[in-house]
C-alpha cells in the first residue's frame, strides 16, 4: 500500500499542468504567521508557473508546425484556467487567515499578498492574450516583416527580464529600493520601446511597407507586453512597501 501512495504522490508532483496547490491545501496551520509563510510559498509557485506560461507563449509565437501549435495553445489554455483557480484559492485562503486574530503586521502582509496574487493573475492573462493574438495572426495567414519579428523578440526579452525580477523578488519576499529602481528602468525601457514602435508602425504603414491589417496583431502583441510590464511593476511596488513597512 505504501508504494501506491508514493507513486501517487510522485505522479501528482510530476505535472505542472494539473491544478494543484502545493503548500496551502491542508487548511490553516496552528498560527496565522505559519499560514502566511505557506501562502507566500504558494504565491512563489504561482509566479514560477506564470514565468513558464510566458515561455510557452514565446514558443507558440514562433511555432510554424500546425500540429505543434495546436498542442502549445491547448497547454496555454490549461495554464490559463489553472491560473484563475490559483488566484481564487490563494485569495480564499488569505481571507480565511485574515479572519483569525492577527497582528497589524500580519494584516498588512495579507493586503500586500492579495494585491500580488491579483497582479500575477493579470500577468498570466497577458500571456494568454498574446497567444490568442497569435492565433488571430495565424488564422489570417499574416507574416510579419523581419524587422517586426525582431521588434517583438526584443520586447519579449524585456518582459522576460521583468518577469525574472518579479521571480527574484518573490523568492526574497521583498524588494529593496535599488531593486525597485532597476525594475522601473526595465519598465521604462518597455514603455519607451512601445512608444517608438507605435510611431514607427504608423510611418511604415504610410510608406506601404506592409498592410494596415498586418499591423493590428503586431501592435496588439506589443501593447500586451507593455501591460504585463505594468502589472509586474505593481508587484514590485507592493513588495517594496512590504519591506519598507517591516524595516
Amino acid at each position: 500500500a505504501i508504494t501506491n501512495v508514493v507513486s501517487f504522490i510522485i505522479k501528482k508532483k510530476a505535472t505542472d499542468e494539473e491544478f494543484q496547490l502545493r503548500y496551502i491545501s491542508t487548511g490553516l496551520l496552528s498560527t496565522s504567521e505559519l499560514s502566511l509563510i505557506q501562502a507566500w510559498n504558494e504565491i512563489k509557485s504561482y509566479g514560477l508557473r506564470t514565468q513558464k506560461m510566458f515561455s510557452i507563449a514565446r514558443t507558440f509565437y514562433e511555432e510554424k508546425n500546425e500540429n505543434e501549435a495546436v498542442k502549445l495553445f491547448t497547454r496555454l489554455q490549461k495554464y490559463e484556467s489553472i491560473s484563475d483557480r490559483m488566484e481564487v484559492e490563494i485569495a480564499r485562503y488569505l481571507s480565511k487567515v485574515g479572519d483569525g486574530r492577527l497582528s497589524e503586521e500580519s494584516k498588512h502582509q495579507i493586503q500586500k499578498m492579495m494585491r500580488v496574487v491579483s497582479e500575477i493573475e493579470s500577468v498570466s492573462d497577458g500571456c494568454y492574450n498574446i497567444a490568442r493574438t497569435v492565433v488571430r495572426r495565424n488564422e489570417s495567414s499574416i507574416v510579419y516583416t523581419k524587422e517586426m519579428d525582431e521588434n517583438i523578440q526584443l520586447m519579449m526579452n524585456l518582459v522576460d527580464k521583468a518577469i525574472q525580477n518579479m521571480i527574484d523578488a518573490l523568492e526574497n519576499d521583498d524588494v529593496s529600493d535599488d531593486e525597485l529602481n532597476r525594475s522601473k528602468n526595465t519598465e521604462n525601457e518597455i514603455n519607451n520601446f512601445r512608444n517608438q514602435l507605435r510611431t514607427q508602425n504608423i510611418l511604415d504603414i504610410n510608406a506601404k511597407k506592409y498592410e494596415y491589417q498586418v499591423s493590428v496583431t503586431y501592435m496588439d502583441i506589443i501593447i500586451e507586453c507593455e501591460k504585463m510590464g505594468d502589472y509586474i511593476i505593481n508587484i514590485m511596488e507592493a513588495l517594496n512597501q512590504a519591506s519598507n513597512h517591516n524595516s
